[in-house]
């Protein structure tokens, strides 16, 4: 039940995150500023739930590699938005911020709490 929670406050993150993408890039800043304040307010649900997820299946290096992971991504997240608005976004920062990100979601898809591949 607790994975339900978390993985829908990475959607609601994900969903903000595109949301206040735009609204920099369309030049709305009052908009986004509010929308970025809702975003942080989200990634508190991301990180209580990640971390109330930890204790539920025995710690590997893995599991430990998932959660600096999505600390980074969380981090990275912030970093890509303050220099879209400030309007120094360089393209190491945009390539960084989805390797990250994909790695960050392929090792949660892997973990013995992600998708489950039944052939029977």
């Amino acid at each position: 039940m607790l994975t339900q929670y978390h993985l829908l406050a990475i959607i609601l993150t994900l969903v903000l995150f595109g949301l206040v993408y735009s609204l920099y890039r369309k030049g709305q800043q009052r908009k986004a500023v509010i929308l970025h304040q809702v975003m942080r307010v989200s990634f508190l649900f991301v990180l209580a739930t990640g971390i109330l997820l930890v204790p539920m299946m025995p710690f590997s290096i893995l599991r430990g590699g998932k959660l600096l992971l999505g600390i980074i991504s969380m981090g990275m997240i912030e970093i890509f938005l303050m220099h879209l608005n400030k309007g120094d976004l360089t393209k190491f920062t945009t390539v960084s911020l989805m390797i990250v990100l994909f790695a960050t979601i392929m090792i949660g898809l892997f973990l013995p709490l992600g998708i489950y591949l039944r052939f029977w």
